[in-house]
């Protein structure tokens, strides 16, 4: 008996990597995260990093808010 492989037509898709952000692009987008320029300030601050992808400043930003003080 022989055994037929199938095979596929279709292209692997490469994923695209995230665009990285610098600290003075995503200040002055501060109000596109709901935000002030200040808290995005202190939330790069607080990451420790001056680049950043959209989803991770998100996040420093939600760090930042919910932090104890």
């Amino acid at each position: 008996m022989s055994k037929e492989i199938k095979v596929s037509d279709k292209k692997p898709t490469a994923k695209q990597p995230e665009s990285l952000y610098g600290r003075n692009e995503l200040i002055g987008a501060a109000s596109s995260f709901g935000v002030k320029s200040e808290v995005m300030a202190g939330a790069l601050r607080l990451a420790g990093k001056d680049e950043m992808t959209k989803a991770e400043a998100k996040s420093a930003v939600k760090r930042f808010l919910e932090r104890k003080v």
